[in-house]
């Protein structure tokens, strides 16, 4: 038997458009972001002695613009040539976009103080097509101050009970929002030359459940359109006495204007 290389540890920080994939996590059937990692460690290191993960799920469709992935490989490489030769590897829509050294003891989920979302959406009758796959339409009249203030009562320490997705098993449902905001942009921002005008629902966060941000998202347009009221908001996020609704707040806002902008590891 030939002497085991041993293993490398790194970093990587990962853009991606979900639009093609599965989500992050890999699936036994589909394409997904780690899937397509995987392939293209294994084909840099000519081995299939390699592992990865990530610093948390992303749902079908959504995008990221920093995913946090430790990796171990069997080579070791510097950390500017491990970024092209991953990415020579990955397809178009994937891309690594820096690499550093660590050890064992970094853990992407449980190393994390908080986690940064952003939703994006416009309520233009119609929008540009090559925002489609970035960017949600709501074409409604909504209350805008009126969801600034369901931004408001999100933050702090909750029960988000009845913001999840079923059938994920966690310890709690309990999460700490450290800031929350809708902010409005027209001709301007990231999506400025696409949109006229839109809207970025920003959200940091100790963590997420399954959907979380998605359902925070179709709550504050049922109450932008008059559908709840901030008492509905504020009952459904009654700590330690949070009773499961029998019916959401809102739908579960679609997956296109969703992205993972940022992992915070040192602070808030």
């Amino acid at each position: 038997m030939g002497l085991v290389s041993p293993l490398n540890t790194y970093k990587l920080t990962l853009q991606y458009k979900g639009t093609s994939y599965l989500g992050f996590q890999v699936q036994p059937i589909g394409e997904t972001i780690q899937g397509e990692l995987n392939k293209a460690l294994k084909i840099l290191s000519k081995s299939e002695n390699v592992k990865s993960i990530g610093s948390g799920r992303t749902d079908s469709g959504v995008h990221a613009f920093a995913q946090v992935v430790r990796i171990e490989i069997p080579v070791d490489i510097p950390e500017d040539s491990l970024i092209r030769a991953i990415n020579s590897h990955l397809p178009h829509d994937i891309r690594i976009t820096a690499a550093s050294r660590c050890t064992n003891d970094f853990h992407p989920i449980f190393s994390a103080k908080s986690k940064e979302y952003n939703y994006v959406f416009s309520t233009e009758q119609s929008i540009s097509p090559f925002a489609h796959d970035l960017v949600t339409l709501f074409p409604f009249k909504l209350d805008i101050e009126r969801m600034k203030d369901g931004c408001k009562l999100f933050c702090g320490e909750h029960d988000f009970i009845n913001f999840q997705c079923t059938g994920t098993e966690v310890e709690t449902t309990v999460r700490q929002i450290y800031s929350c905001e809708l902010i409005h942009y027209q001709s301007e921002g990231h999506w400025g030359h696409m949109l006229n005008d839109y809207y970025v629902f920003h959200v940091v966060g100790s963590g997420f459940l399954k959907q979380m941000v998605r359902l925070m998202m179709g709550a504050l347009w049922s109450l932008g359109r008059g559908k709840i009221t901030l008492e509905d908001l504020e009952k459904s996020l009654m700590t330690p006495n949070t009773i499961p609704l029998t019916k959401r707040l809102g739908a579960t806002a679609p997956p296109q204007g969703l992205y993972l902008k940022e992992v915070h590891y040192s602070g808030i």
